[in-house]
């Protein structure tokens, strides 16, 4: 038990907190991602921040069909 905030493992404004270990960065953003994050991780395991970026690194864009 923390002798600072009194709870185990420390609340997050405790001056003992740990921080989160990185597991990785983004692909795309360079964002470090955390072992308490939720991360998007394609079929070739690139790994990503969010849903956007890996959007982004493949290129994808959404379209409208040319009926014309």
């Amino acid at each position: 038990m923390c002798e600072i905030c009194r709870t185990n493992p420390c609340n997050s404004q405790c001056p003992n907190v740990t921080d989160p270990e990185i597991l990785g960065v983004c692909s795309v953003c360079g964002e470090r991602l955390r072992a308490d994050y939720i991360y998007t991780e394609d079929n070739d395991g690139n790994t990503f921040c969010s849903q956007d970026c890996a959007v982004e690194y493949h290129g994808i864009k959404d379209k409208e069909w040319d009926n014309g």
